[in-house]
């Protein structure tokens, strides 16, 4: 149900001590997290990457529900992005997400972890019975000619999400990712009506949301990101429109009057944290100054420790 702009929507309890993976309770996340996509305001993913990020998150004042970032789950196990982190390892941390944070979780499965839509199929159960109420799937194929994979190929693979979810008896929010602009795949001249006709086929396959990393493509002027963004919006007759945040696009109370239901920080908080460690430890090499560590106070071993205890598994 839609609420008035300004009144608190229905939402679980932010932070620790879980909920686990009881049916009715994962039912009621997924329910609250397709109702955040439809507004007013926009919904709002500082994207995780392990339990630590997630229970410093989910604590925050306007934390509403949790998504995992690809990249940063895999870079915390040494991994890069694409599918290197094997499934068992992307089970793994999730289990202990969803036991242990009381938000709406989404997970990136990248391309779904399978080659045919039987296999995706098998990867949402998986998410799902762990207790996950939202998935990423993304259309991209960086490693071909074509970067990416047939629009029909990809919407198969939505259907199979969606059926999955659908038989487990959750909502889960299905998020089709293309990537026509974040691996600016095909002419540049019909890389927009590419993108809406793979977005329209994504929501006739099932898809709740749509994802366009990269989008607007960098160099246009605010006006023409706005015009672009609008344009989008109207085309993908309301299905809700995912962004990836990056710091040229308009502000995200400008994005919400665009039309604009979701936007992520997909990598960039797990980059924020690893390069703010980079600089410290540079600057402590360089001239051995305990002030490079000044910033460590905003987070104090107290905070930090309270944090995790809160996010120890019962």
């Amino acid at each position: 149900m839609d609420t008035a702009r300004g009144e608190e929507p229905e939402r679980l309890v932010g932070g620790l001590d879980g909920i686990g993976s009881d049916p009715d309770a994962v039912r009621a996340k997924a329910r609250l997290f397709q109702r955040l996509h439809q507004g007013p305001e926009v919904l709002v993913l500082a994207n995780v990457w392990d339990l630590g990020s997630a229970a410093l998150i989910s604590r925050l004042p306007g934390v509403r529900a949790l998504a995992t970032t690809s990249a940063g789950m895999a870079a915390v196990h040494g991994l890069p992005d694409g599918e290197r982190l094997s499934i068992d390892q992307l089970l793994a941390t999730l289990a202990v997400l969803t036991r242990s944070v009381a938000l709406p979780v989404s997970v990136d499965l990248e391309s779904g972890y399978g080659s045919t839509p039987r296999e995706v199929a098998d990867t949402v159960a998986s998410v799902v019975e762990l207790g996950a109420v939202g998935v990423n799937l993304e259309d991209g194929a960086p490693d071909t000619a074509e970067r990416l994979v047939a629009p029909q190929a990809h919407a198969e693979r939505i259907t199979a999400a969606r059926t999955a979810a659908d038989q487990a008896g959750v909502p889960v929010v299905v998020n089709a990712r293309t990537d026509t602009y974040w691996l600016a795949a095909g002419p540049a001249d019909r890389r927009f009506a590419d993108t809406v006709r793979r977005l329209n086929r994504y929501q006739e396959a099932g898809a709740d949301c749509v994802f366009v990393p990269g989008f607007p493509p960098v160099g246009p002027t605010v006006d023409e990101q706005r015009r672009m963004i609008g344009e989008l919006v109207a085309a993908t007759d309301g299905v809700p429109l995912n962004l990836l945040l990056r710091p040229d696009l308009p502000p995200i109370e400008e994005l919400r009057r665009l039309g604009v239901r979701r936007v992520s920080a997909g990598s960039a908080v797990y980059r924020l944290a690893m390069a703010a460690a980079r600089a410290a430890v540079v600057e402590l090499l360089a001239g051995g100054r305990p002030a490079a560590l000044g910033g460590a106070a905003e987070l104090s071993y107290q905070e930090l420790a309270a944090v995790l205890e809160a996010g120890e598994e019962p």
